[in-house]
């Protein structure tokens, strides 16, 4: 049986965003401490473990924010801002940086079951209810998420990298 014509046919994404905070929570707690020490082996080794605390608890706090914020006000213009320079970025672009990661380096990239099973999933349940409500259209969501591709390449690149 199709999810949304199931159990998910009555869920709605202003509720649905509800579980941002807790994905992202689960994601750390895969990461930690595994990914800093991945990150100095592999990307770079000036990546500090205090870096990656402050990134990560202003993770949980701005997933926080952004629930509250769209469970309350769920506008088109915040949905696609959403998933251009919060989500999209944080969470489904993430998932696959891991799963690259762990790829290429052929060493576990702490992040990527998280990514895999919760993130992407979570990603098509999103954006297929905004979608099904009309918060965002396809194109726009399209674009959402090219720009959230380039704000990821841009965030990892600096922090993980420490290429700019």
């Amino acid at each position: 049986m199709d999810f949304f014509n199931g159990v998910g046919a009555e869920l709605m994404f202003r509720n649905a965003v509800a579980l941002y905070p807790l994905a992202t929570l689960l994601h750390i707690l895969e990461e930690w401490p595994r990914f800093p020490r991945w990150a100095r082996r592999f990307a770079s080794p000036q990546y500090s473990d205090r870096e990656y605390q402050l990134t990560h608890v202003a993770a949980v706090a701005i997933a926080a924010v952004v629930f509250l914020l769209l469970s309350n006000f769920t506008r088109s213009w915040l949905v696609f801002l959403f998933f251009a320079f919060v989500f999209g970025p944080g969470v489904f672009w993430n998932a696959f940086f891991h799963m690259a990661a762990t790829i290429r380096t052929r060493a576990y990239c702490a992040g990527v079951v998280t990514g895999l099973l919760i993130y992407l999933p979570l990603s098509l349940l999103l954006g297929r209810l905004a979608l099904r409500e009309g918060l965002i259209s396809a194109p726009l969501l399209s674009i959402a998420l090219a720009v959230a591709l380039a704000a990821h390449i841009v965030e990892v690149g600096h922090n993980v990298f420490k290429r700019w």
